[in-house]
């Protein structure tokens, strides 16, 4: 029962997210990770709710975008973690407090992997 309810948590976690679907344009190195496919399949066939309602993330890289980054640069469990936390901050106080940009005529909230992942290296200078 534990498991099935930290699937459905897992799912739905990215399936409620703000994103639009974009193409990274760009061919991943890295092993099968089980959650880009996830966000890839989100992006793809289940991307169906954006022609209904036309809204897409405010945030630069979308949200779905970000989760593939994460999971690219710092694996399964990290990328996980920093994927529930942009979902939590996506379209609220971010707004406010981060750079924006014009991105495809519209403005975005620029939010790159590379301003949440500090922490990381400072762990690591120190080892």
């Amino acid at each position: 029962m534990k498991q099935l309810l930290l699937l459905y948590l897992l799912i739905s976690g990215f399936l409620i997210s703000c994103a639009s679907p974009q193409a990274t344009g760009k061919e991943s190195n890295s092993a099968f990770n089980p959650m880009r496919s996830v966000v890839e399949f989100y992006q793809g066939p289940l991307n169906h709710l954006s022609a209904v309602k036309k809204a897409e993330c405010p945030m630069y890289p979308s949200c779905s975008e970000y989760s593939i980054q994460c999971f690219e640069k710092h694996g399964l469990f990290i990328g996980w973690i920093m994927t529930h936390d942009r979902l939590m901050r996506c379209g609220r106080d971010e707004l406010k407090l981060s750079p924006t940009a014009i991105v495809n005529g519209k403005w975005k909230c620029v939010d790159p992997v590379e301003n949440n992942d500090f922490w990381w290296y400072e762990n690591m200078d120190k080892k």
